[in-house]
């Protein structure tokens, strides 16, 4: 089965634009409720990299102007763990190691426009609904 069959689709997956600031950031992460979020180009769609809470909280912490701070472009900020994207026709198989990782996988077509993403309770899922009749 290919990845694409089992992610959830861009159109239901909350993202970051590259060009925000922190503070616009910050306040999609809070209303999301999302622990980490993919990051992506405006004008391209290409996903680009995925950022943490613990991210953008040590990226402000012992800033001593915190609102200039959150004024800041989202780009500014050190991701310490990257999130690598995943081609969308790869077979389920091949992003174990990947899922196992991390809360999700990002997904792009051919040309790294972020199509979704394949989320670690999506596969196990289908591991397990794969695996009862064995």
């Amino acid at each position: 089965m290919k990845c694409k069959e089992l992610a959830t689709p861009v159109k239901r997956v909350s993202c970051l634009y590259s060009d925000m600031t922190l503070s616009q950031a910050i306040a999609k992460m809070q209303k999301c409720h999302y622990a980490m979020i993919p990051v992506i180009e405006r004008n391209s769609m290409r996903y680009l990299y995925s950022v943490s809470t613990g991210d953008l909280l040590y990226h402000l912490v012992g800033k001593k102007e915190l609102g200039d701070s959150l004024e800041a472009p989202l780009s500014t900020v050190r991701i310490d763990r990257l999130t690598p994207s995943c081609n969308e026709d790869v077979d389920v198989n091949e992003v174990y190691d990947m899922a196992i990782n991390q809360n999700y996988v990002p997904l792009v077509d051919s040309s790294g426009i972020f199509r979704g993403i394949l989320t670690r309770r999506a596969l196990i899922n289908y591991l397990i609904s794969n695996s009862e009749g064995e």
